[in-house]
Protein backbone atom coordinates (compact mmCIF):
# COMPACT_ATOMS: atom_id res chain seq x y z
CA UNK A 1 0.00 0.00 0.00
CA UNK A 2 1.55 3.16 -0.86
CA UNK A 3 2.03 6.01 1.59
CA UNK A 4 -0.70 8.06 -0.61
CA UNK A 5 -3.18 5.20 0.23
CA UNK A 6 -1.91 5.02 4.09
CA UNK A 7 -2.53 8.94 4.53
CA UNK A 8 -5.79 8.90 2.56
CA UNK A 9 -7.42 5.94 5.39
CA UNK A 10 -5.99 7.83 8.17
CA UNK A 11 -7.68 10.92 7.25
CA UNK A 12 -10.98 9.15 6.08
CA UNK A 13 -10.81 6.97 9.50
CA UNK A 14 -10.01 10.62 11.29
CA UNK A 15 -13.09 12.46 9.32
CA UNK A 16 -15.50 9.10 10.71
CA UNK A 17 -14.30 9.44 14.49
CA UNK A 18 -14.41 13.48 13.89
CA UNK A 19 -18.67 13.10 13.12
CA UNK A 20 -19.09 10.38 15.25
CA UNK A 21 -17.76 12.89 18.21
CA UNK A 22 -19.95 16.03 16.77
CA UNK A 23 -23.08 13.41 17.03
CA UNK A 24 -21.98 13.06 20.32
CA UNK A 25 -21.53 16.40 21.90
CA UNK A 26 -24.57 17.67 19.96
CA UNK A 27 -26.58 14.80 21.09
CA UNK A 28 -25.06 15.92 24.58
CA UNK A 29 -26.10 19.35 24.54
CA UNK A 30 -29.58 18.65 23.31
CA UNK A 31 -30.29 16.55 26.57
CA UNK A 32 -28.92 19.00 28.81
CA UNK A 33 -31.08 21.73 26.96
CA UNK A 34 -34.45 20.01 27.93
CA UNK A 35 -33.16 19.20 31.82
CA UNK A 36 -34.31 22.41 33.32
CA UNK A 37 -32.19 21.98 35.99
CA UNK A 38 -28.82 22.62 34.22
CA UNK A 39 -26.69 25.17 34.87
CA UNK A 40 -25.94 27.86 31.93
CA UNK A 41 -22.63 27.28 32.32
CA UNK A 42 -22.67 23.61 31.49
CA UNK A 43 -24.79 24.37 28.98
CA UNK A 44 -22.04 26.72 27.36
CA UNK A 45 -19.35 23.78 27.79
CA UNK A 46 -21.15 21.49 26.09
CA UNK A 47 -22.12 23.94 23.20
CA UNK A 48 -18.65 24.75 23.10
CA UNK A 49 -17.46 21.17 22.84
CA UNK A 50 -19.86 20.41 20.13
CA UNK A 51 -18.57 23.51 18.03
CA UNK A 52 -14.93 22.53 18.56
CA UNK A 53 -16.22 19.12 16.88
CA UNK A 54 -17.86 20.70 14.04
CA UNK A 55 -15.18 22.48 13.26
CA UNK A 56 -12.76 20.09 13.27
CA UNK A 57 -14.78 17.45 10.95
CA UNK A 58 -15.36 20.19 8.42
CA UNK A 59 -11.50 20.52 7.82
CA UNK A 60 -11.17 16.82 7.72
CA UNK A 61 -14.21 16.72 5.46
CA UNK A 62 -12.32 19.32 3.38
CA UNK A 63 -9.01 17.18 3.45
CA UNK A 64 -10.95 13.90 3.54
CA UNK A 65 -12.38 15.11 0.03
CA UNK A 66 -9.21 16.46 -1.55
CA UNK A 67 -7.62 13.53 -1.16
Amino acid sequence: MSSFNRAADWFENQYCASVAATLQARAEYFELLEDAMTSPARLLKAFGTWRKHASQTAVLGGLVGTA
